[in-house]
């Protein structure tokens, strides 16, 4: 196989992915009227990353321990990958980074974060708005479990109340909560 032909095949399955996730967006739209779906881009990472600057006491003091500029290029090689970000009134409310296993039966919420900023554009739907758009995009592929890896501990029962169990071992390696769907 050729380096152009492989190129060929990646930005097939790219083309093919991106239009599962345009459908996620859209009936995630339509079912959380008011916010905006996007790809993650660039300064999308960039503005998450800068999250962790903000003054003492001006939000949550607890922020992702991972750089989303540093994943960015990963995920972005990706085609079977779920990103989205969250909008609302122009301002970035969350943003996650996913992916399919490699047989496509299960879908894997790898980073999640919402903005720290106090009082956040969404409310207290940031976990609820990205299960529903990561359950339609499973959906949508043909997943039949949904995954939350490395959940914070403090935040097991708000992921229990959308559905996901207590936490296991995901894959013989890593802790998730699942969420049969």
């Amino acid at each position: 196989m050729t380096h152009g032909l492989k190129s060929r095949e990646h930005l097939k399955t790219e083309d093919r992915y991106q239009s599962y996730r345009d459908i996620a967006y859209e009936v995630t739209v339509e079912e959380f009227p008011g916010i905006e779906a996007k790809p993650l881009n660039y300064v999308d990472a960039l503005t998450a990353d800068r999250w962790k600057d903000l003054p003492p006491g001006s939000g949550r003091p607890t922020r992702a321990s991972w750089q989303w500029t540093k994943e960015y290029p990963f995920y972005r090689n990706r085609p079977n990958r779920f990103e989205i970000t969250f909008w609302k009134e122009g301002v970035l409310g969350a943003i996650c980074y996913g992916q399919l296993s490699r047989n496509g039966t299960r879908m894997r919420m790898n980073l999640i974060e919402s903005t720290p900023v106090r009082p956040t554009p969404l409310g207290r739907k940031a976990l609820p708005i990205l299960s529903f758009a990561a359950a339609a995009f499973a959906d949508i592929v043909g997943a039949t479990e949904l995954w939350v890896l490395d959940p914070d501990p403090r935040l097991e029962g708000i992921y229990r109340g959308q559905g996901f169990g207590d936490r296991e071992i995901y894959h013989g390696r890593r802790v998730g909560q699942r969420r049969i769907l």
